[in-house]
């Protein structure tokens, strides 16, 4: 049976992906109707770690899972290596002497605990001495009751992960207070000044972009435009030496390489490409983000009557976190390029043939199942493939980022 689950990033200080957090339809216990729930969970469980492969999901990275109390007396996140996951504590636990005896065993035996959305009062505190990492909800909570958590003396033996941050000023905030840790799409919000000109370097790959795709783009226009770019003649040549192509022919000039590759695969390969360029000084995380959102909604495309303008949906999911790689507002930096009206309709939130597709990928990333079934009926995506075809898209920006697309110079 098929397992929809999601993944969000947990990031730490230095802004690298410390771990994701699995994200599992209405729950890990209510995935399968079943007169076990807890069997149910140790299902998905084990279609997560196997079926799906944690590497697929994670890339190696920690998994961060909500268990439920009577599977945590069951040692139930013994079945996955203590290096591969971190173990959630919800707060509405019901604090038995049976539970802490419990969390302590799994403590002891190496595994992170976590006490998920932390809250006075909660059943959570009695496992407060026991805990590695305290979550914060900074959605459902005030600042004032954030400072009052951390500056609790019981507390202060446990690193502290700010989550659900959408904001800079969030994010700012927790960095002032000394978390650890900070989950939330704040990374990908555009931090917009006064200033409006592009960068010479992001002007360069949108020049290239531009280029690729044209409907007859030309070997000697592009090479002219890589060829003037350090960062972007070294991703060329990475990409070109990569396990992708195999090529063993010395390698003269960058026309040579391209060429050697082919505008078929140019125009495949090169739009991912390109958008690492525009992200320095943000996370790697956004490049992948926007490279699933591609090739998620690239192969739901070819589910639905739109699979002729697959091409465009990957463009579509390429472009989302644009206005934050530039910090521009969306029209604004979608407007230096030539996009198909129907992609700008669906990255500004308008009604178009994509916005519903595009609206399902988001919301299929971010765990809102309560609103996947009814996208995917607007979209005409057989709801059913959705888990299969975002682990092949996870999969495949894994691939890819592995094989130089996400390098930095």
């Amino acid at each position: 049976m098929d397992v929809y689950v999601a993944r969000q990033p947990i990031f730490n200080s230095a802004g690298k992906v410390y771990a994701y957090e699995l994200l599992f339809r209405d729950g890990i216990e209510n995935v399968f109707r079943s007169e076990d729930p807890d069997l149910a969970s140790l299902s998905v469980m084990d279609n997560a770690f196997i079926s799906i492969g944690i590497d697929n999901l994670t890339g190696g990275k920690r998994a961060f899972i909500n268990f439920t109390g009577a599977l945590l007396e069951r040692q139930a996140p013994t079945l996955a290596p203590r290096s591969l996951l971190g173990v959630e504590i919800p707060n509405d636990i019901v604090p038995t002497e049976g539970l802490v005896k419990a969390c302590g065993a799994l403590k002891a035996k190496g595994y992170i605990l976590t006490l998920d959305n932390f809250v006075p009062g909660s059943g959570q505190e009695a496992l407060v001495e026991l805990a590695d990492i305290i979550k914060v909800n900074f959605l459902d909570t005030g600042a004032e009751q954030r400072m009052q958590l951390r500056a609790r003396p019981d507390l202060s033996g446990a690193r502290f992960l700010a989550s659900r941050v959408e904001s800079v000023s969030q994010y700012h905030e927790a960095r002032s207070a000394d978390y650890s840790y900070f989950q939330g799409y704040y990374f990908a919000e555009p931090v917009v000044t006064q200033a409006s000109t592009v960068p010479a370097y992001s002007a360069t790959a949108l020049h290239l972009l531009s280029e690729v795709r044209k409907p007859e783009p030309e070997f000697g226009a592009i090479a002219d435009i890589v060829a003037h770019d350090p960062g972007l003649s070294y991703r060329v040549l990475r990409l070109v030496n990569s396990a992708a192509f195999r090529l063993q022919t010395e390698i003269t000039s960058i026309k040579r390489a391209l060429v050697m590759m082919g505008m078929n695969e140019i125009k495949e390969w090169f739009p991912p490409l390109i958008m690492t360029t525009l992200t320095r000084g943000k996370p790697d995380e956004l490049v992948i983000m926007s490279v699933v959102r591609a090739r998620f909604a690239e192969l739901l495309a070819k589910e639905s009557a739109l699979t002729q303008r697959a091409g465009e949906l990957f463009l579509t999911g390429l472009f989302s976190s644009i206005d934050a790689m530039l910090d521009r507002p969306m029209g604004d930096a979608i407007a230096e390029l030539s996009l198909p009206s129907d992609v700008r309709k669906a990255l500004l939130g308008e009604d178009g043939p994509f916005t519903a597709l595009y609206t399902l990928v988001l919301a299929y990333e971010q765990g809102r199942w309560d609103e996947v079934s009814e996208l995917a009926a607007q979209a005409g995506v057989p709801e059913p493939v959705l888990p299969r075809v975002y682990a092949a898209a996870v999969s495949w920006a894994r691939e890819f980022c592995e094989q130089g697309g996400a390098a930095r110079e």
